[in-house]
């Protein structure tokens, strides 16, 4: 994969497509095109002894720096938390929060995508960090204009989270569920 950053900041494969599709998207209608061929529905064959690994690669301007565990020369970032869907579009579905911050919207460049929720902002409408030094979780309004609340109140500063708090932003409600706490960390874990 050979990464290449457009005049507008956006970055995209220059292996798969030729011009920036981000800003190619920004200039399109946004009529619907009939496809000419026929089409066939895939049907997914998962194994139930098998699960998906769901992730989201951020593309900000401005990197945060995150911890890895390395384990067996493979880095990976380990989920500190997990934001479940209890109602909306994605219900029952399960987000992993990383350590650093962790945005939230609809986009697919947001670390926790809430895609089939079109009331949800595409950039940044909520924010959640765990900040590893301190082993506590932090929930933040993000860029966008639109609220969100936890617990039924809105966030307009930083709060601290607590386990089965409830976030609800634009028609998702997503309850919190820690990994990490005071009492046990990924530092807990490793070989010195």
């Amino acid at each position: 994969m050979k990464l290449r950053k457009c005049k507008n900041g956006h970055f995209y494969d220059v292996d798969k497509f030729e011009n920036c599709p981000h800003c190619t998207a920004m200039n399109e209608s946004e009529e619907t095109t009939m496809l000419k061929q026929e089409t066939s529905v895939l049907e997914k064959n998962l194994d139930d002894d098998k699960s998906m690994v769901n992730s989201a690669l951020s593309l900000d301007e401005d990197p945060v720096t995150v911890g890895i565990f390395q384990a067996e020369n493979i880095k990976i970032q380990p989920v500190v938390g997990w934001l479940v869907c209890i109602k909306g579009p994605s219900y029952g579905e399960a987000f992993q929060i990383k350590t650093g911050r962790n945005f939230i919207g609809r986009s697919f460049s947001m670390d926790i995508v809430l895609s089939e929720d079109i009331s949800v902002s595409r950039e940044k409408h909520a924010i959640v960090t765990y900040e590893p030094k301190k082993r506590e979780f932090i929930v933040q309004a993000g860029d966008s204009r639109e609220l969100f609340y936890l617990n039924d109140e809105v966030v307009l500063n930083t709060k601290k989270l607590n386990p089965r708090d409830i976030l609800t932003i634009g028609k998702t409600n997503l309850m919190f569920i820690p990994f990490c706490s005071e009492n046990i960390s990924w530092d807990d874990f490793k070989e010195d």
